[in-house]
């Protein structure tokens, strides 16, 4: 039985985007030995990047959790939002190497249709998206590298195409030059 259930004041916008959901691979074996406050440097760093990639390649953080970024692109943005994950991933594996750390980046790329709002009330109200295609966009898959949806895969041009292989089930390219 579905239930009825009422928007806030200012209600929703029910957009289709694309989402990038980046993670720090490895990251709990990395930092394990390490004090809070290298722990911090290192997400700060990660923070850092993820929010400059993904605004140089015109999406919009939606939030950070942990050792993990998720943002959002126009449906139209498919090849700059995987752009945005390969540069990122780059940078965290260089950044890590320096610091004499192995860490890879694990990202999830998606086309979703996504409600789009601010939840919750002051003080604790915060711009959010929510929706299957959320839930669809973390459960591509885990670990170090990019994987994309069918959808997303489609939006790239023919000639971005052959560095990605098809995985099944569910239908999944992963980044493999």
């Amino acid at each position: 039985m579905t239930r009825a259930v009422a928007a806030p004041a200012g209600g929703f916008d029910e957009l289709t985007v694309v989402l990038v959901l980046m993670d720090l691979a490895a990251f709990t074996t990395a930092v394990r030995d390490l004090p809070a406050a290298e722990i911090a440097t290192v997400l700060d760093r990660f923070y850092r990047t993820a929010g400059r990639r993904v605004a140089e390649h015109g999406g919009r953080v939606v939030k950070f959790s942990g050792d993990n970024c998720l943002a959002m692109f126009d449906a139209a943005d498919a090849p700059r939002a995987v752009g945005c994950a390969l540069r990122t991933r780059e940078d965290v594996i260089a950044a890590a190497r320096a610091d004499g750390l192995t860490l890879d980046l694990g990202a999830n790329v998606h086309l979703a249709t996504v409600a789009a709002g601010v939840f919750g009330e002051p003080p604790a109200a915060a711009f959010d998206v929510a929706g299957i295609g959320v839930l669809h966009t973390y459960r591509l898959g885990s670990g170090a590298g990019i994987r994309l949806s069918e959808p997303v895969y489609r939006k790239l041009p023919s000639a971005e195409r052959s560095v990605w292989r098809k995985h099944q089930p569910p239908a999944v390219y992963r980044f493999e030059p």
